[in-house]
């Protein structure tokens, strides 16, 4: 047999083989990729209606409410603490410096 024939054979075989298994598994793939986004869907849509019976005026909502009230006033306290800090090493700063040009002097 020609070596030509079976290389040729192999490349033909090869390219039916890719054709018919995209025919073949196509539409399962598809069918599966609906199943996977309806099954996703179903979830959101139920974990949406849990957080919507949570929300409106629950014990947990309030708490979670006074806790970010809580850390917004704590983030402010800390802001006003670090602008303190920075005038204090900037005033520092100058009077060192102050301090040096006169010993210098």
């Amino acid at each position: 047999m020609d070596m030509d024939l079976v290389v040729i054979f192999t490349f033909i075989s090869t390219i039916v083989l890719i054709i018919t298994g995209g025919i073949v598994l196509f539409p399962i793939s598809r069918k599966l990729a609906y199943f996977l986004e309806q099954a996703t869907r179903e979830r959101a849509d139920r974990l949406a209606g849990r957080v919507q019976e949570a929300l409106p005026g629950s014990a947990a909502n309030e708490r979670l409410l006074r806790a970010l009230s809580d850390l917004h006033d704590q983030v402010g306290q800390l802001a006003e603490r670090q602008a303190f800090t920075e005038q204090l090493l900037e005033r520092r700063g100058e009077e060192g410096g102050r301090e040096a040009d006169r010993l210098e002097g």
